[in-house]
């Protein structure tokens, strides 16, 4: 009896320590929640402003909660810079330090989970994203998710989308290192981001992947000098094509260093004050529906209106010597200039064999409400029996011709072809008049070579 009343004893204050226990944690945490609404706004606010150098405006509704972890939790959140609205969040949760409870005016914020976000991010936050080099990040462990940046033009218009799944961003104190993932999507693609920045060996780190495009983008950086040398890496389903560059002031010299008959693959310079940039690239072959085909990445870009901006100006050259997709066609010379907000694919050619050469002598790409694709062509033929061999034109239609200019309209919305006008050797006539107003009645999309051929032989017959 003695045995069993003292165990009996010794299990009362066993259960009585742990339920004093659990009342003092519990205590302890539920603190925060008698504080004042407004003191805790002001708290919040204060570290938030200090370590983000942004404005936080709450709304009404602020609550507390315990589990999982303690924290705060307010809604109808903004974010503001330079008088914008650089953020509108439906929830935002504040977790603090645990074991600063009980003194309220030693409270810290831990991290912050951002949810529901609609980030506006505008042309001059750009430059902002240089500071991710320059500087230590937040401290304080920031995740946001299932949130939105809506990138914005000057007149506040909405030209692309970044959908947002998971993002974390944190300083490291201990490794010295800035870190940045995310997991998003953007033209349709989801992709992963990872930024690294040493501050202890001055060295960056950051890649970019595509899985559903295979595509994969790497970037190292060494700034401990004035000319900041780094190599850049991407991968194309199994292969690797590495740049080296070197970044001297405003001035970015950078090059292939894979070479295509003696030259390098790619090389270009881009001066970032006042901007402007020359690349050009040079190929053993290239695929010309997967570089300009519908639903190409290149094509999503240009109708995002990306390049929206009064102070960018660039020129691509891409040229090569064969066309992989189309076993005729050879000698491609595409160039995509952007000058004064006007985008045009000027002084682009190709050849058709030893038949022909097609020059694009004036173009423009109009992207407002509606996206069309104004261009005037220039078709020198060099033998003309052989064309309509190509053609297979009925014998008693091959005249001899030397060139033809023909003007069009493109409307990518709606996939309409306008035929504007139509001169052959410096000619036209009422034939060719009627026909291209036919044409552009009939309203028939020319989508492979039996569409060209019967077009081509449709104007030759008036002639």
């Amino acid at each position: 009896l003695k045995r069993l009343t003292k165990l009996i004893l010794i299990d009362k204050r066993v259960i009585f320590t742990f339920i004093i226990i659990f009342f003092s944690v519990f205590v302890h945490l539920s603190t925060p929640a008698f504080y004042k609404d407004s003191w805790v706004k002001g708290i919040v606010k204060n570290q938030f402003e200090k370590e983000f150098k942004f404005e936080i405006v709450f709304g009404e509704k602020l609550s507390y909660a315990i589990f999982p972890v303690p924290h705060f939790r307010f809604k109808d959140v903004k974010f503001i810079s330079n008088e914008k609205d650089l953020a509108q969040i439906e929830l935002v949760k504040v977790y603090l330090t645990f074991s600063k409870f009980l003194d309220k005016n030693k409270m810290n914020i831990q991290n912050v989970v951002i949810k529901k976000a609609k980030f506006n991010f505008f042309e001059e936050d750009f430059k902002n994203l240089v500071d991710f080099f320059n500087r230590r990040i937040n401290e304080k462990k920031i995740t946001i998710s299932d949130s939105k940046i809506f990138l914005k033009d000057n007149n506040e218009d909405t030209y692309s989308i970044i959908s947002i799944d998971k993002s974390q961003s944190i300083y490291d104190n201990k490794e010295n290192v800035n870190n940045l993932d995310v997991d998003g999507e953007i033209f349709n693609n989801s992709f992963k981001l990872n930024l690294k920045n040493n501050f202890l060996e001055s060295k960056s780190n950051s890649s970019l992947t595509f899985d559903k495009l295979n595509k994969k983008f790497i970037n190292v950086i060494d700034f401990k000098n004035k000319k900041k040398a780094g190599n850049f890496s991407y991968f194309d389903s199994g292969k690797k094509y590495d740049t080296a560059y070197i970044f001297d002031n405003d001035l970015l010299n950078f090059y292939s260093k894979e070479k295509i008959n003696d030259k390098y693959l790619y090389n270009g310079i881009v001066n970032f004050s006042p901007f402007s940039s020359k690349l050009q690239v040079n190929l053993k072959s290239v695929n010309l529906n997967n570089l300009i085909g519908t639903d190409t990445l290149f094509l999503e870009v240009l109708k995002s209106n990306i390049f929206a901006n009064k102070n960018l100006n660039f020129n691509v050259e891409v040229k090569s010597k064969n066309i992989s997709d189309h076993r005729k066609l050879k000698d491609l010379n595409l160039n995509i200039n952007y000058e004064n907000q006007s985008l045009n694919f000027n002084q682009s050619s190709f050849l058709l064999e030893d038949i022909l050469k097609i020059n694009l002598v004036d173009s423009k790409f109009v992207n407002d409400k509606k996206q069309y694709f104004f261009g005037k062509f220039e078709i020198l033929i060099y033998d003309h029996s052989n064309l309509y061999r190509f053609f297979q034109t009925k014998k008693n239609y091959r005249k001899k011709i030397n060139s033809i200019y023909i003007s069009i309209k493109y409307d990518l919305l709606k996939d309409d072809l306008i035929l504007k006008e139509l001169i052959i050797d410096n000619q036209s006539n009422e034939n060719i008049k009627n026909f291209i107003k036919q044409f552009n009645r009939d309203n028939e999309p020319i989508r492979n070579k039996a569409d060209l051929r019967n077009f081509f032989n449709s104007f030759i017959e008036e002639l």
